[in-house]
């Protein structure tokens, strides 16, 4: 098990669940303030997906057989989430101020396509889902890649994405333009190159003989120093990019050529990190309009949500995880016939028994 990488997704999960709630009390509140931010969470999510993928892939993999194994992955929780928040802006509009319920946006949401919602930003009805917009065009692109023999096939995932990047600003202006433009793109890069570099034999010797922990330090510092600048746009990758490539890299060779940690609350933690990502926006909506209507003090109100929510999220997304995700992804794979075999490590050799730190 990848459980440092596992601990960090579930980090990088729990920081997207913290910043929501700080928006929303931002929004909610003129006397509540919340002064830190937990923004690298999403730049992290991409970083990960991009390594998970090349980490993942295996040499039978056909294009149609990968695709379809990340979507039966990704769909039914995400559908089920979207189906529940457009139920609740439709019956409590106020509940989603911002949720466009036309049947366009309603079609983009469940598409994972780009639809501007009603306060102008490219979200769909459950909002977090345009992060999924990109994660499902990584998995479009990288089965692609499974066309061109082994060896090209990074590389190749590489050029793609910035090529729609480019491409994209051929297009007129619209959603598409400006989500497909983003260079956040960059970031799903990154993490495939780490998986490439990871596959280097020199690169596992270095590793092996180096500690990870100062990589780990130079990382939350130099997301310490991006969020203090919160510039955007490329400025923005060029502050957040390093920091997620450091923790990335460090916590899968930490995983892959050292010792990994032996947690099974990571390991859980890990299991359960799409169900946070996902049941959090549901919850913040409903939880956060209880909470200020009730107690009529803001501050009172900023602590129900986290202490509510925090803990809530975690335990539906863990029952989400062991009666939903796991039953249904099951069954999608032996319907569909899915390959079920273990992924194919990004290392070549084996993990050396004596422990590293």
């Amino acid at each position: 098990m990848l459980n440092s990488i596992n601990l960090l997704r579930t980090l990088s999960c729990f920081a997207i669940l913290i910043f929501h709630i700080r928006e929303f009390v931002h929004a909610h509140s003129d006397t509540v303030h919340l002064a830190f931010s937990a923004a690298p969470g999403f730049h992290l999510f991409l970083a990960i997906s991009g390594f998970i993928l090349v980490y993942i892939t295996q040499p039978h993999d056909t294009p149609m057989n990968f695709m379809l194994k990340r979507t039966v992955r990704i769909v039914p929780l995400y559908w089920t989430a979207t189906t529940l928040a457009l139920g609740m802006a439709l019956l409590k509009p106020w509940l989603f101020q911002d949720a466009d319920t036309s049947l366009s946006s309603i079609i983009s949401g469940y598409l994972f396509l780009p639809h501007y919602d009603l306060g102008a930003d490219i979200q769909p009805i459950l909002f977090v889902g345009w992060t999924l917009g990109y994660i499902m065009l990584f998995y479009l692109l990288f089965s692609l890649t499974l066309f061109v023999p082994e060896q090209y096939q990074v590389p190749s995932a590489i050029l793609m994405t910035l090529g729609v990047i480019a491409g994209a600003h051929l297009l007129p202006n619209g959603a598409y333009r400006e989500f497909y433009g983003d260079p956040i793109l960059v970031e799903f890069a990154m993490g495939c190159i780490i998986g490439l570099i990871l596959r280097q034999s020199h690169v596992q010797d270095f590793v092996r003989s180096t500690p990870m922990w100062p990589f780990v330090l130079i990382g939350l510092a130099g997301f310490a120093l991006a969020m203090k600048l919160d510039w955007e746009g490329w400025g923005k990758i060029a502050t957040y990019a390093p920091p997620s490539a450091l923790l990335v890299f460090a916590c899968a060779g930490q995983d892959l050529f050292r010792q990994s940690l032996k947690n099974k609350m990571v390991s859980v933690g890990g299991q359960i990190s799409y169900g946070i990502f996902l049941i959090h926006p549901l919850l913040i909506s409903l939880v956060g309009v209880a909470a200020f209507n009730i107690t009529g003090n803001d501050w009172v109100a900023t602590a129900l949500m986290f202490v509510v929510i925090i803990p809530l999220t975690t335990v539906l997304a863990y029952l989400s995880f062991r009666y939903f995700e796991t039953p249904s992804n099951t069954w999608l794979r032996r319907t569909l016939r899915l390959s079920n075999k273990p992924p194919k490590s990004v290392r070549q050799v084996q993990i050396p028994s004596q422990p590293g730190t």
